[in-house]
């Protein structure tokens, strides 16, 4: 009995020590990292860190002729109607597309579609999303100073996983968009930072982004000329490399992409919530946390009262670099299957300012492309 009630004794003391202890232990328990089995390569801090700069990444900041000498002069010069040009190197060529933005002194922007050779180094087209995180660790947030002031952006989930953005220790930037099917890398954008800041790919968190600014030597008629030009080029280079059909650039279904555009940018107040319209109009300042987009509903709404069909349709604003923003829709599952359909369909584009509509529509037998028109 004796020898029962020191068992019972020590019991008792050992479940009060663990009640009274719990919190002691359970803390630190909390301050031991959790150790995965499968560990992967994530961010060690809330800023991004550099690789080493090679390949193109080198090219940006440089002499526009220094690049010229590797390349040869432009075969095609697109005006933007802002302080950019677009100038494309290799065209014709069905492996390779290569397009600069300058101001007509430096290389602000390197954009490659299709095979780059050792240019690309330390990437390759076709590479996985595996094979880039060998090299580097894929970065959620960027702090970066601009004139003495911080703006930082933080990348979404689709953006780490279709459109990541690395960055060199020369202060140079690239984004590398994933086809959304394959999950492998299929276009390539170099850029300075002043140019990343404005084109703002990224929801911003602090700051503000710098803004383009308006050329007062092209008209603006023009420039949407040049830009709808350049932007059937890149989505027909996509397309090839998806193998799908040409689109035929039909002249009529250009009027009425120009007609919806008028709609919404002219008479908006029609067509949009007030709600609606604010969040477009900052899409446009500085203040930028996002692109505008039409959403389906209104899209409905807006081509029944113009009565207009189509099969596919896109609104977006602001569109300053056409061929960045169509590698971006064709890495994002919500825009690329748009304009993946594997039908004979026609094509509208229109520009204005930085408004850009794309209208799809379906493609009748009886009509005549006129792709040869648009491209000249």
């Amino acid at each position: 009995m004796k020898h029962r009630s020191m068992l019972f004794g020590c019991l008792f003391i050992l479940a009060l020590a663990v009640v009274y202890l719990q919190p002691v232990f359970y803390q630190h328990a909390s301050d031991t990292p959790f150790v995965s089995e499968n560990p992967v390569k994530a961010p060690t801090t809330m800023n991004y860190e550099t690789i080493k700069a090679d390949g193109l990444a080198n090219a940006i900041g440089e002499p526009v002729s220094d690049f010229e000498e590797d390349y040869g002069l432009p075969v095609r010069t697109y005006r933007t109607g802002y302080d950019f040009e677009v100038r494309v190197y290799n065209q014709l060529d069905d492996q390779q597309y290569i397009e600069i933005n300058t101001d007509g002194e430096s290389v602000q922007a390197i954009k490659v579609i299709g095979e780059g050779g050792s240019s690309l180094t330390p990437f390759t087209m076709g590479m996985t999303m595996a094979e880039l995180t060998d090299l580097t660790m894929i970065y959620p947030n960027f702090s970066l100073k601009q004139n003495d002031r911080t703006v930082s952006f933080e990348l979404m989930e689709s953006d780490m996983n279709y459109r990541p953005l690395v960055a060199f220790d020369n202060g140079t930037f690239a984004v590398l968009f994933f086809d959304h099917i394959t999950a492998k890398l299929q276009a390539i954008s170099y850029l300075d930072q002043s140019t990343l800041l404005k084109l703002a790919p990224y929801p911003l968190t602090e700051g503000e982004r710098p803004l383009f600014q308006t050329s007062q030597t092209i008209s603006a008629e023009q420039a949407a000329l040049d830009k709808g030009t350049l932007a059937f080029v890149i989505i027909e280079k996509m397309r090839g490399i998806q193998q799908l059909d040409t689109y035929s650039a039909n002249l009529d279904a250009q009027k009425e992409a120009s007609t919806l555009l008028q709609e919404v940018t002219e008479n908006s107040a029609d067509h949009l919530t007030s709600q609606r319209i604010h969040s477009y109009r900052k899409a446009l300042s500085s203040e930028k946390t996002s692109n505008f987009n039409l959403t389906t509903e209104e899209w409905q709404e807006l081509l029944q009262d113009q009565d207009i069909t189509a099969t596919a349709t896109i609104f977006e604003a602001p569109v300053y670099d056409p061929t960045f923003s169509i590698l971006s829709w064709f890495s994002d599952p919500a825009t690329a299957d748009r304009l993946s359909h594997d039908a004979a369909e026609k094509i509208g584009i229109a520009f204005s300012q930085e408004n850009m509509v794309v209208l799809v529509q379906e493609q009748e037998e009886t009509e005549a492309s006129t792709t040869d028109d648009i491209q000249q």
